[in-house]
């Protein structure tokens, strides 16, 4: 059995304890030092790893999985125990959000193809849970992170202005983030891509960044 479905309905109550942040924190480095049977082995990084995974009995993508994890609740450490304890109080009183929630979150996890996207989702996550996002902006965003390569989201972490590269905004279009504009120049069918509303603030959630209007 793989390890997203050990986790199953368990991580939205397992984050919701107060200490649920720091045990997923330690959870990697516990994984780790369990198990480890040829001390020759285990001082050469790739090779220590691969022993320690067999001894627990996970893969390469279980461990994967708990990095992942690890990314994830990192951002949730700095959400205050106030706004944390009322996002899961409300959250406790619909059991089938909740369900939904935590099904869409081990979804987008799995789905990160970069060590450093889960950290992102965690992002926007601690923004839903403050408030300053909804659900319906959450899994627009975490979406739209996981559809980006490391290149789009580096250049969308240095923007500052509605107009962005081509490449960004073709992979934003199908999130709602951007407004197409077709040029009506003859002979020109090239679209140019502008944030809208919703991108500023997927900007904003993920970076802090603050987009001029002109």
């Amino acid at each position: 059995m793989q390890l997203e479905k050990k986790v199953g309905n368990e991580l939205i109550k397992t984050i919701n304890r107060k200490d649920g942040v720091d045990a997923a924190l330690d959870l990697t480095e516990a994984f780790l030092d369990t198990q480890i049977s040829d001390e020759l082995l285990g001082n050469i990084p790739l090779l220590g790893l691969l022993v320690k995974l067999k001894n627990f009995g996970c893969s390469i993508s279980d461990y994967y999985f708990i990095k992942k994890l690890q990314k994830f609740v990192f951002h949730l450490g700095e959400v205050s125990t106030v706004e944390r304890d009322e996002f899961f109080r409300k959250l406790s009183e619909d059991s089938e959000h909740q369900a939904r929630v935590n099904d869409n979150l081990l979804l987008l996890l799995n789905a990160s193809d970069d060590i450093e996207k889960p950290s992102l989702i965690g992002t926007v996550f601690s923004a839903y849970v403050r408030g300053a996002v909804n659900y319906e902006h959450f899994m627009q965003f975490s979406s739209a992170v996981n559809s980006l390569n490391c290149y789009q989201l580096k250049l969308l972490k240095e923007q500052n202005e509605r107009q962005v590269a081509r490449s960004v905004g073709h992979a934003l279009a199908s999130h709602g983030l951007v407004i197409v504009s077709v040029p009506t120049l003859a002979g020109s069918s090239t679209p140019n891509y502008y944030l809208n509303d919703e991108g500023a603030l997927f900007l904003h959630c993920l970076f802090g960044s603050v987009v001029e209007w002109e």
